[in-house]
């Protein structure tokens, strides 16, 4: 009989345990992810705007930009996935490769300076840094 009370009781606090770590595993949801207060520094706001936020916001033309960037959506993503947009930030400043060149050729303004340039990579080189903490 005392062998039965101690499988029984075993068997009611694995279920326990399994219960309530499939809850806790639940509510690490992206919301819960997220990063605390993510906002752009003064400058870099100044450069996205200027250089960026025409193709890459909701009032921009071209689909192709708005799938690949929406500047205005980067602060509600989870922090894995903001960490990785910050990566492709980097990767796409490293090649040179935003703003494309029929958009520098139609708008030479919309050009990136080189020292714009290493502002934005600084900053989500240093973002990124910050949210692996």
């Amino acid at each position: 009989m005392r062998t039965t009370t101690v499988l029984v009781t075993l068997l009611c606090l694995t279920g326990i345990i399994f219960i309530r770590g499939s809850v806790i595993s639940r509510n690490t949801d992206p919301i819960s992810m997220r990063p605390a207060n993510f906002e752009y520094p003064m400058a870099v706001k100044a450069i996205i705007d200027k250089k960026c936020y025409g193709c890459h916001s909701v009032q921009g033309k071209s689909d192709k930009a708005k799938k690949s960037l929406m500047w205005d959506s980067i602060p509600n993503f989870s922090k894995p996935k903001l960490v990785a947009k910050l990566d492709d930030i980097i990767d796409v400043l490293d090649q040179g490769a935003m703003p494309p060149k029929e958009v520098v050729e139609k708008y030479p303004n919309a050009k990136l300076l080189p020292e714009e340039s290493e502002m934005l990579k600084k900053w989500a080189e240093a973002a990124a840094d910050s949210l692996m903490k």
